[in-house]
């Protein structure tokens, strides 16, 4: 088999990474795209009879939870267990796994294997012997942010599919996610003072 190894289901194997895994600083402007993306993607997405596209409230609820709660705006650090990850979003633990791949599915983050050495006696010829042996971790996640790279460079906004949109279509984006933001009920904490969180407060309001 030539190419990356694949897993079990015909998959390439995810990264396993030592330490913190890739960590991509992110402001309070690049997590209100980031959300404002999922919000409209899901309600793109929607089918006829459908009360919401391939992201449910749960889904969303454990994406507000890595963003506002976990993730490190400062270092990029995230890396919550799948059981901080439930108790914050106040889901099951299953529920959390295939909220994270529903988010991959639909571009939202990727994430990583971390991996720590420990410590472990085994018996050999000569005794008792200390070795250090690799153990599987809590994830490291990345989230996408369309104006930046995967290195977390930023990037020309004029190149992203975004920006080549009409402004009739931006318009009628917009006014899926408020309305799919009033009909999950899913809130984030936005700041008045912050012109791109008071645009999308703005709105919320007109779509009431």
């Amino acid at each position: 088999m030539t190419g990356k190894l694949m897993g079990r289901i015909g998959r390439p194997k995810r990264d396993k990474v030592f330490g913190e895994g890739r960590a991509i600083p992110l402001d309070r402007n690049a997590k209100a795209r980031i959300w404002a993306y999922a919000l409209a993607r899901t309600a793109k997405l929607r089918r006829p009879g459908q009360h919401r596209g391939p992201l449910s409230r749960a889904t969303l609820d454990v994406l507000r939870t890595l963003l506002w709660h976990f993730h490190n705006r400062s270092t990029g650090r995230c890396f919550p267990s799948y059981e901080r990850i439930a108790d914050s979003a106040r889901v099951h633990r299953a529920t959390v796994a295939r909220a994270i791949a529903a988010l991959e599915r639909e571009g939202v983050l990727t994430w990583e294997n971390r991996l720590v050495r420990q410590r472990v006696a085994i018996e050999g010829l000569f005794g008792r012997q200390w070795v250090m042996v690799p153990r599987r971790t809590s994830n490291a996640y990345c989230f996408y942010d369309y104006r930046r790279d995967a290195f977390g460079r930023p990037v020309d906004p004029s190149s992203s599919p975004k920006s080549q949109n009409s402004t009739e279509t931006i318009i009628q984006e917009n006014q899926k996610l408020a309305r799919e933001q009033a009909e999950c009920g899913a809130t984030i904490p936005l700041d008045p003072s912050n012109p791109l969180e008071a645009a999308l407060l703005r709105l919320s309001q007109v779509m009431r």
